[in-house]
């Protein structure tokens, strides 16, 4: 930004902020006029450490009984008492209110400290009520607000944003006029302020010379409309079997994978009815958005749910005796890994044949060679169906009439047909987990075996019976749920995976089949963000379509936020289902987000983007990255801003995006306290797609887009420079459509650009 002189009067502010914080800072280290001739005390004590190192042994005694003298006598003229807020930066805002013929300084800083004699009131943003005043009301504003005390009402006489470094005021911000340090003089800088403007879905028009056609866009266009060459092939694609669209952020893997549905059941309503289809999300915000787009394609009923609710729905239908069990989220990292390690694919495979090869011989046992032999010749079958066909076979014959035959038939029936008996004595046995995680390469660590060991015997258990205690009772001293984090009993999604995989073993044929239920097949699959799920869990969706049906994944392998899926590259994932797919060639074009946005984008990705090609279709504004010393100085610029927005551009849709759900919360609550309007705090996936704005972290927002994005605390301790920081960061800069910035009250990931950095 350019610089000028200041004028008289913003020399005058720049003033009184260095006198205010000169007053504050000899205040809050005791440098009064009352505690002169400390510093003394203070050159003697370093001058005894120094010779403390330099002495003899037999000296040290008495030196370190002077150094405690001394000690002793500093802390009683006051140089000794802890220090309450921090010198270098006490504070970052100033307020001066009149309330009558009152005036009254109150500073803004993250802890509190009051000296109502020397008339410093330093208050904690989070808290203090008067805070609030600094958050609500501009300068100039009269304002009424209840206290504890009381209702006060007066005048924000001035209202000041200061960046204090090192102890040194670098910036004042006194309404847009912004002055700041340059060596020993200041500057005002030019009046460029940022702000958030131009969105309200006018980001997502793609241009029209970019698509190959002309004249202007005097509208949105229908989302077909903006289908380019390349797209549509994969739509149109005839490939049965397996179909993979992958692409970059932003380059339409759901709306093409959407409409090869449409187009699909276009071409044969009757083969591909909306019951006989299946689309995949890979949350709920995202099946809502899918269940509006669908039909505006003429594609009314079909199934669309998230993985997890479509496995836990079919694993109480096919299995009754699981029907009740709760499901868990609290699955120890370890165990999780494990459990979606692309390695347990071909294990439940040998779990399934040996549990059928332990029947050898209590059946040749119970009804001799000739039994055996027809036992042995179904080898082929799935157990499930080989029992029946044993049974068959037996019918009508002598051994039919043998007890001990009817009695190892029916066991058989009940443990090759039970896919809990398969699932809890896979997951105990630690010996053939070891042997079978080691040889698909996973190289289990011992913590983790034992932890997956230790998880599912648990989870084997019976939930825990509290009918007996009323619900207002069932706290536990710490106030938590007596059963939170229990896992006796309850299942995770790994597990539904699991066992829906049994199913199919035992079962055969693919289709959804199991002790209860009648079987399901699907003519059409469409899974999004398949990069997240476990090849376990596609394999069972690929296997429940009938064969040669075509099969839609969509994905991009750098927007992973789930890092234990158990491959990271399509090949891997292909060579684990032991199919044969398509892979498209990769989209070329972003149109999501801007040149501005993808260059941030591809540069966090680093080594990870490979020699990605993807063209941007638009331009827009720079991308900034909006430091600050304090989450309140940034909450305050914050608020500042989206209330600027709100009411420039109502129908705008914002995401301040987080790396936790705790930093969500802190930025949420500050910006309610500033009664930023329209807020939503999004925690379980309760988008709704209006216009306002989202609080939420990086793992709920796969998938969806906004006019513009806020990435919260993009600092070094929140993004460092790892695999995983990358990936998430990458996420959730491509959320932005229109604008990006990154905010920052510590020291900036080292990930961002140095043209970011320098700045």
């Amino acid at each position: 930004m350019a610089a000028e002189r200041l004028a008289p009067d913003e020399a005058r502010i720049v003033e009184e902020e260095l006198v205010m914080l000169l007053k504050v800072q000899r205040l809050v280290t005791g440098q009064d006029d009352g505690e002169a001739g400390t510093a003394d005390y203070d050159r003697e004590m370093v001058s005894l450490r120094d010779q403390l190192a330099e002495s003899r042994a037999e000296d040290h005694a008495a030196l370190v009984e002077h150094l405690l003298r001394l000690s002793a006598l500093r802390q009683v003229s006051g140089r000794g008492r802890s220090v309450p807020v921090n010198p270098a930066s006490p504070y970052f805002a100033h307020l001066r209110l009149r309330e009558g013929d009152e005036v009254q300084d109150i500073l803004i800083g993250r802890r509190s400290f009051i000296d109502r004699q020397r008339n410093v009131h330093i208050v904690d943003w989070r808290n203090s009520p008067i805070s609030r005043i600094y958050y609500r009301y501009e300068e100039g504003d009269e304002y009424e607000e209840s206290f504890p005390g009381g209702v006060r009402r007066g005048v924000v006489e001035l209202r000041r944003t200061v960046t204090i470094e090192d102890g040194r005021l670098t910036r004042v911000r006194s309404g847009e006029c912004v002055m700041v340090r340059d060596g020993e003089s200041w500057r005002r800088l030019a009046p460029t302020f940022v702000r958030l403007e131009g969105g309200q879905g006018a980001a997502l028009r793609a241009p029209s010379e970019r698509l190959g056609r002309t004249g202007p866009d005097t509208r949105l266009p229908e989302i077909t409309a903006l289908i380019d060459p390349d797209q549509f092939h994969a739509i149109t694609t005839d490939k049965s079997g397996v179909v993979v669209i992958n692409g970059g952020a932003g380059t339409g893997k759901t709306t093409i994978a959407l409409h090869r549905a449409a187009w699909l059941h276009f071409q044969d309503a009757k083969r591909f009815a909306a019951k006989k289809m299946l689309v995949l999300t890979p949350g709920d915000a995202l099946a809502r958005y899918v269940g509006r787009v669908l039909p505006a394609l003429d594609v009314n009923g079909v199934a669309i749910e998230t993985f997890e609710k479509w496995a836990h729905r079919h694993v109480k239908r096919l299995i009754p005796a699981l029907k009740k069990r709760p499901l868990t989220s609290d699955t120890p990292m370890g165990a999780r890994r494990l459990k979606r390690h692309p390695a347990l694919l071909p294990m439940l495979e040998e779990a399934v044949r040996d549990a059928a090869r332990a029947f050898d011989a209590p059946i040749e046992e119970a009804g001799g060679p000739a039994l055996l032999k027809a036992w042995v010749q179904r080898r082929n079958l799935p157990p499930a169906q080989r029992v029946d066909q044993l049974a068959r076979w037996v019918r009508g014959k002598e051994l039919e009439r043998s007890h001990r035959v009817r009695q190892v038939i029916e066991l058989a029936r009940s443990v090759l047909g039970d896919p809990i008996e398969i699932w809890s004595t896979l997951l105990t046995d630690r010996e053939r987990l070891a042997r079978g995680l080691l040889k698909g390469g996973a190289g289990p660590r011992v913590w983790e075996l034992d932890q997956l060991v230790e998880t599912a015997a648990r989870q084997a258990d019976d939930p825990p019976d509290y009918s007996g205690i009323d619900e207002e009772r069932r706290t536990a001293v710490d106030g938590r749920d007596l059963d939170e984090g229990d896992l006796r009993g309850r299942l995770d999604v790994d597990d539904l995976a699991i066992l829906l995989r049994i199913c199919q073993l035992q079962y055969g044929g693919g289709a959804l089949r199991g002790p209860a239920g009648q079987p399901t097949r699907y003519e059409h699959v469409v899974v999004d963000e398949a990069q997240d799920l476990a090849p376990l869990h596609i394999k069972i969706v690929v296997d429940s379509a009938v064969p040669g049906a075509p099969i839609t994944l969509a994905g991009d392998t750098n927007q992973r936020v789930r890092f234990d899926s158990g491959f990271d590259d399509w090949g891997t994932l292909i060579g684990a289902l032991g199919v044969e797919a398509h892979v498209l060639p990769p989209l070329s074009v972003s149109y999501r987000s801007t040149q501005q946005v993808m260059e941030l984008a591809r540069h966090v990705l680093g080594p990870l983007a490979g020699d990605q090609t993807t063209r941007d279709a638009r331009d827009g504004a720079p991308v900034e990255l909006l430091r600050f010393h304090e989450v309140g100085e940034a909450v305050a610029f914050m608020a500042d801003s989206l209330k600027s927005l709100r009411a420039r551009e109502r129908r705008a849709t914002v995401a301040l995006i987080a790396r936790t759900p705790e930093i969500a919360d802190s930025y949420y609550d500050g910006l309610i306290r500033a009664e930023v309007p329209g807020m939503r705090r999004i925690r379980e996936q309760e988008f709704d797609f209006s216009p306002g704005i989202d609080v939420t972290d990086v793992y709920q927002v796969k998938g969806l887009e906004y006019d513009y994005v806020v990435l919260l605390e993009t600092t070094a301790d929140c993004y460092p420079e790892e695999l995983e920081s990358r990936h998430l960061l990458h996420v959730g800069a491509t959320r932005a459509a229109h604008q990006l910035w990154l905010v920052s009250s510590a020291t900036p990931s080292p990930l961002l650009p140095p043209s970011l950095l320098e700045t």
